[in-house]
């Protein structure tokens, strides 16, 4: 009798879990929050595939297409406002590729003289870049080239200033083609272990495709951005006072802009092994936008304020210009401080004093080479 009560009860039990439980329908609460994780969802895809068309497809094609052209004006602008824009002067004139010519293989020469080398910091792949330590050499050879070649052809700063739109025409044309040639190398010949994935070809001609290209030898970017950007930033520091001075003295103001930026394009060659360990060096890759910005946006906008001052002349009086130029000095003294105080603490990794105090820091992690890393928070400190 026990035996059937109970055999009676598991039945019942069975048969009650045997019977689905009603479902209730989804509360408004619940239909909101779903539409609302969907609609993120959507909005969220959107806004990626809008992200990647920007930085894939429109910001390198429309930088390119606007900014190519754009030094042709400017010069044009400086030089002759009034003049019409000529398509000649796109392709440069036998004068200008005769001056860009001679002026890269000055540059290259001083990559092939035997020099101290130094090495860069190793990439995540393993590869250690060897730069030519002889930048002040090259700044000074330079310069005294160029008053010896003024002594011989006494109008080289009028026939230079005259031709810049033509010199920056020849300029262009040869960026975008090394561009085009780096591109190409770092698609079908690429000279390091990295694994790249591809990207839209106007991007990968935009961003560039490797970091430490070679060509003929040398680092291409230490060529172009060291090499040929900066003295092409001083060079018409020397060029444009003469030219402006041709109706007997300089004018202060134009003496003042030009003392500014020659005193720190030398320091920048004094340091220029610490250049090779900024981002430029480091992450930014050997495209249109280091190799082409180096090779033609400096010469033609960094120089472009002396360049403007040769036809209209600075209302700056002697005082003013003295005033000026100090506050510039003081500005570029500070500038080599903290170029200096960074040096110092990448060298020691932190065990050193900034400014009479020990260095504070963060330590952090490396995302390329995963190494231990040291971040400076010292006051004095900028980066």
């Amino acid at each position: 009798m026990a035996r059937s009560r109970r055999s009676h009860r598991s039945r019942k039990r069975r048969a009650v879990s045997n019977t689905a439980a009603p479902t209730s329908p989804p509360s408004c609460i619940e239909k909101k929050t779903t539409l609302f994780i969907k609609e993120t969802e959507s909005l969220q895809s959107y806004w990626s595939r809008t992200k990647a068309i920007l930085k894939y497809k429109l910001v390198p094609t429309i930088f390119v297409l606007i900014f190519t052209p754009a030094v042709q004006f400017l010069a044009c602008q400086a030089n002759n406002p009034a003049s019409s824009f000529e398509f000649e002067r796109i392709l440069g004139n036998a004068f200008s590729w005769k001056v860009v010519t001679i002026f890269f293989c000055w540059a290259l020469l001083f990559l092939y003289i035997p020099s101290r080398t130094f090495n860069g910091p190793s990439t995540d792949f393993g590869y250690v870049p060897v730069y030519v330590d002889n930048g002040m050499l090259y700044y000074i050879a330079s310069f005294i080239t160029y008053l010896v070649l003024h002594v011989i052809y006494p109008d080289l700063s009028l026939d230079i200033y005259n031709n810049m739109p033509y010199i920056l025409g020849s300029l262009n044309l040869f960026a975008l083609i090394l561009c085009i040639i780096l591109q190409y190398m770092g698609i079908n010949r690429p000279q390091t272990s990295e694994k790249l994935a591809r990207s839209p070809l106007m991007y990968e001609f935009f961003v560039g495709m490797e970091i430490h290209p070679r060509l003929l030898g040398v680092d291409v970017k230490q060529w172009t951005n060291c090499r040929v950007g900066m003295m092409s930033w001083q060079n018409p520091h020397y060029c444009f006072p003469i030219v402006g001075s041709r109706e007997g003295s300089i004018n202060p103001g134009h003496a003042a802009n030009v003392s500014i930026q020659t005193i720190y394009i030398a320091k920048f060659f004094l340091w220029e092994t610490g250049y090779f360990n900024t981002l430029d060096m480091i992450l930014d890759r050997a495209g249109y936008y280091i190799c082409w910005g180096c090779l033609v946006w400096v010469p033609c906008l960094y120089t472009y304020s002396s360049f403007y001052l040769v036809e209209h002349h600075s209302t700056f009086t002697s005082q003013g210009a003295i005033i000026i130029a100090l506050i510039g000095l003081i500005a570029i003294a500070v500038n080599f401080q903290i170029d200096y105080e960074k040096q110092i603490f990448r060298d020691t990794k932190g065990d050193c004093k900034i400014w009479g105090e020990p260095a504070k820091y963060i330590k952090a992690v490396n995302q390329i080479t995963k190494q231990p890393s040291y971040l400076s928070v010292s006051v004095p400190y900028f980066n």
